[in-house]
């Protein structure tokens, strides 16, 4: 089998248990360890903290060469958490798996991207990524969906020992990757550039002065700066729906445990047939107007968190969440594209790292400052908040295109 195949399968397997274990903490952490809501953000910002800490800081530097062998580091790392999420007691027990869990996504996820771009042929790559976005969706609908029929008939703790038997299969997988995709990364390496981050025979001190130079100048780029933008506003608004959306089913329409995963997938199936249109119109070499669609994406997201706000039963919100799934759809295939349309080559590791962990520093900034809003008011005006939010960004980003055209 061809890298490319494994790569996809470990997507499906891993994106599968990081969206079951974001949407199902909070209800542990709210219904199973009995804490307010106030917690409920905590530990969805600890969880975005931890990722964002590590790809900042050793991701951002690992070498193309070694991203294989990181995967399977962060695939072992996330068992061991989803063992520890079972057997927690208590909310500082559970934030430490929390911890470990964000370590190992901020490894895997990343790389993932990234082996995309080095297994891929130059005239697949556009394909290639928005099958990863394909594949993405494909397990965020997999994941709320079979987390429906568990919650039907397990606890929520039980789900957890179940993640754990998923990400043990991911290792295997993830070695397959190590063993057919190491030798097409050389190759890579080698026709675009004889070293990637200067020669082999300069020491440690400066190669590492050469890292920080690349990435300093991928923040320069105003092209990528403006992919990342609208990446961060919408990573904000997805993490406080992750955190809240549930708990708000629940408060505000009793819902139980397995109809509010049901809703996450209507959410994702929405994202995931918009994501076979764009597969379908990228194959035909339709996709132009990148930072347009991207632009209107944020437009999008603003009118659905208005209808959240103006929802006075559950199926009105479960229309809200599919209008959702559009720029949640969007956003980030689209930005991936863009990303390797404006930066060099050897900034790929480095611009794929630094795009997906603004996911995390709108998990930080989202869930932690809006529990407050919503332990002291409630979740609608949260939603009302977030609506306003995207109306701005949407304005901002149509004055900053006319900048950077």
């Amino acid at each position: 089998m061809p890298a490319i195949f494994f790569v996809f399968i470990v997507i499906l397997f891993q994106r599968a248990n990081t969206m079951m274990v974001q949407s199902i903490n909070p209800l542990f952490v709210k219904y199973v360890l009995h804490t307010n809501l106030v917690y409920v953000g905590i530990a969805t910002a600890v969880y975005a903290a931890s990722t964002l800490s590590i790809r900042y800081i050793v991701s951002v530097r690992v070498k193309p060469i070694h991203i294989t062998k990181f995967i399977i580091v962060g695939m072992i790392l996330f068992s061991m958490a989803m063992l520890g999420y079972f057997f927690s007691d208590s909310l500082i027990e559970f934030l430490s798996f929390v911890v470990i869990s964000g370590f190992a996504t901020a490894i895997i996820m990343p790389f993932l991207l990234s082996l995309v771009n080095f297994v891929s042929d130059k005239k697949d790559i556009e394909k290639n990524l928005t099958i990863y976005s394909l594949m993405l969706s494909l397990a965020l609908v997999m994941g709320p969906i079979f987390g429906t029929f568990l919650l039907a008939v397990l606890k929520i703790r039980y789900v957890y020992l179940l993640l754990f038997t998923f990400a043990a299969a991911g290792i295997f997988f993830a070695i397959k990757i190590y063993k057919t995709a190491k030798n097409k990364i050389k190759e890579k390496i080698c026709q675009k550039n004889k070293v990637m981050y200067g020669e082999p025979n300069q020491n440690n001190n400066n190669n590492g002065q050469k890292k920080d130079k690349l990435i300093f100048r991928l923040l320069k780029n105003k092209k990528f700066l403006e992919v990342i933008f609208y990446n961060t506003v919408f990573s904000i608004c997805f993490a406080s729906i992750v955190a809240f959306g549930g708990v708000y089913a629940r408060n505000n329409f009793n819902a139980p445990y397995f109809l509010i995963t049901l809703l996450f997938a209507l959410f994702f199936i929405s994202s995931l047939l918009m994501r076979i249109v764009l597969l379908f119109l990228t194959k035909k070499g339709k996709i132009k107007q990148k930072m347009n669609i991207m632009n209107i994406s944020i437009l999008l997201s603003s009118l659905s968190f208005a209808a959240m706000f103006l929802s006075n039963n559950i199926i009105f919100y479960a229309l809200a969440l599919i209008l959702l799934g559009i720029p949640h759809a969007l956003i980030f295939p689209i930005g991936t594209m863009r990303i390797s349309e404006v930066v060099e080559v050897k900034q790929i590791v480095a611009a794929n790292t630094i795009y997906q962990s603004n996911f995390d520093i709108g998990g930080i900034i989202g869930p932690f400052f809006l529990a407050y809003i919503g332990e002291a008011y409630s979740i609608k005006l949260v939603f009302l908040s977030l609506a306003v939010f995207l109306m701005l960004a949407f304005i901002s980003g149509r004055i900053f295109m006319k900048f950077i055209d």
